[in-house]
């Protein structure tokens, strides 16, 4: 394999001329003989791979010094669209329209959101009282007789009682 295969291996065939290039996301590099670019907007482009051919839309075109690179003095850059992929799937948005005032208690509406709730440990401790739980209660008797938990408290009160 010499350089030219190797910086440009790719093979493609345009109005049944063929090229040497290479292939890179949507963007060809061919390597041409003048500065005269013989592609031109929403033609087709054909890569041959082995007996298999992908074919692709020019969207745009420049043309640049080969630098001596590949055997020829030009360089035809052109983007391209794939004209053989498959459309890739974006995720489908739900719209609801309300068309009537709505009431209600902690909604989410949209893709992805997320609810921030706040309540005081005054609040938490009544519920968990009138709720009957036992368990609950045990874990919210564990969890204000912890240490941590009373320190960071106790921060909080005194801020509170300074401000």
């Amino acid at each position: 394999m010499d350089d030219d295969d190797f910086f440009y291996p790719d093979s493609f065939e345009f109005k049944g001329i063929s090229y040497k290039g290479q292939r890179s996301n949507n963007e060809l590099l061919i390597l041409i003989d003048t500065n005269d670019c013989p592609f031109d907007i929403s033609e087709v482009v054909t890569q041959k791979i082995g007996s298999k051919e992908r074919f692709f839309e020019v969207a745009d075109w420049s043309v640049q010094s080969s630098e001596g690179m590949g055997g020829k003095p030009y360089l035809a850059v052109l983007n391209v669209r794939s004209l053989d992929a498959l459309p890739k799937n974006n995720p489908i948005s739900q719209t609801f329209n309300f068309n009537a005032s709505v009431t209600a208690s902690n909604l989410q509406a949209g893709n992805n959101n997320s609810i921030k709730q706040e309540i005081t440990i005054q609040q938490l401790a009544d519920e968990i009282r009138k709720s009957g739980d036992a368990e609950a209660k045990g874990l919210l008797d564990r969890l204000l007789n912890n240490q941590t938990v009373a320190g960071i408290l106790s921060a909080v009160a005194g801020a509170c009682i300074g401000s």
